[in-house]
């Protein structure tokens, strides 16, 4: 029962960390597309 806790806190830990990087990588979606472009 405790490693299905673990495994809950992990998957909690690791969507917060997804939502972490998709407010910071919102707005730089487009400098980086940007730079992608423009390196091609």
């Amino acid at each position: 029962m405790s490693h299905d806790e673990n495994f809950k806190d992990a998957a909690s830990v690791r969507h917060l960390l997804i939502a972490f990087v998709v407010l910071f990588g919102m707005p730089l979606l487009p400098m980086l597309m940007g730079w992608y472009t423009f390196l091609q």
